[in-house]
């Protein structure tokens, strides 16, 4: 029976068939299943904005006799904001405090990173600040480490 395909973030640990060239193990990956992209497509990160991949459309449609190469995947918590669960102490000295806000993003190599929230100061504005620079963390136990917030997302002006 194939793999069903589910949209997603993804790590490679395989060589996509037939796309060898293109797709390698240890790659960041996005898996989508609507429309054009259907029954599966996985597009590669071309560009990082706000600590956030962009990918390259329109990918690459997954061939019908690689459709078990799904099952090599390693699905990867979402991209966006969390709250601290544990924690986080750094050799030399520092840390992050428990219920913390982080924003979770990755390398291009699918490497989680945490990135801190930060008020600025002085206060000129009443926004959360996130560096570009974060802290990579391993992916075993990142689950238990950190849970998902939800926020208001504002439109696009037209």
């Amino acid at each position: 029976m194939a793999f069903e395909y589910k949209p997603g973030i993804y790590k490679t640990t395989k060589f996509l068939p037939g796309h060898e060239s293109e797709l390698e193990p240890g790659q960041l990956v996005l898996i989508r299943t609507d429309g054009e992209f259907a029954p599966a497509s996985v597009l590669k990160p071309v560009s990082n904005n706000n600590n956030q991949w962009q990918f390259q459309m329109p990918g690459i449609k997954i061939p019908g006799n690689s459709l078990n190469w799904g099952d090599t995947l390693i699905k990867l918590p979402h991209e966006g904001f969390y709250r601290l669960l544990k924690e986080k102490t750094f050799d030399g000295g520092g840390r992050w405090l428990v219920n913390a806000i982080v924003q979770l993003g990755y390398t291009r190599l699918g490497e989680p990173i945490l990135f801190i929230a930060q008020r600025r100061n002085p206060l000129a504005t009443n926004d959360l600040f996130f560096s570009d620079k974060g802290v990579k963390v391993e992916l075993d136990g990142i689950d238990e480490m950190i849970e998902p917030l939800a926020w208001y997302q504002e439109p696009a002006k037209s």
